[in-house]
């Protein structure tokens, strides 16, 4: 009985089979390393996910803050020119501002009826704090 051994090459001219009926050539991946880098990326992705979320929520909550500030620009300036005789009366103590009020924003072109929109709760309610003179979304 003689043993067939490959040449150095790793081919024994028998179509890229060694002698013990094996491939030669390339060497595949084994289910546990395919498993191990699946639980890499669970892990990975477990991790920046939340992440991702708290910063598009912040990123909002931000950008409503910004339409909140545009929006009073908006009422002092309406408030200054009076167009028709109109104005934006302001709540003396913290509270809403209703929509009929920021309504007169539109009508006089000053905005888009998007632009009034809460980005936050997607209504047209702001609220106003005298003490600190801002619009905000909460």
């Amino acid at each position: 009985m003689t043993t067939q051994y490959a040449t150095t090459n790793g081919n024994n001219g028998n179509n890229g089979t060694w002698s013990n009926g094996k491939r030669g050539g390339k060497r595949a991946f084994t289910l546990i390393e395919i498993l191990i880098v699946v639980v890499i990326l669970g892990v990975l992705a477990a991790l920046v996910v939340p992440s991702v979320t708290s910063a598009l929520d912040d990123a909002k909550t931000e950008a409503a803050e910004a339409r909140g500030s545009q929006i009073l620009t908006m009422v002092t300036r309406f408030n200054q020119f009076q167009p028709g005789g109109a104005s934006i009366s302001l709540p003396s103590s913290a509270g809403a501002i209703t929509t009929t009020e920021l309504d007169k924003l539109v009508t006089a072109g000053y905005c888009e009826s998007d632009d009034i929109t809460n980005q936050l709760t997607n209504n047209s309610t702001w609220y106003y704090d005298p003490t600190t003179k801002t619009i905000a979304p909460e």
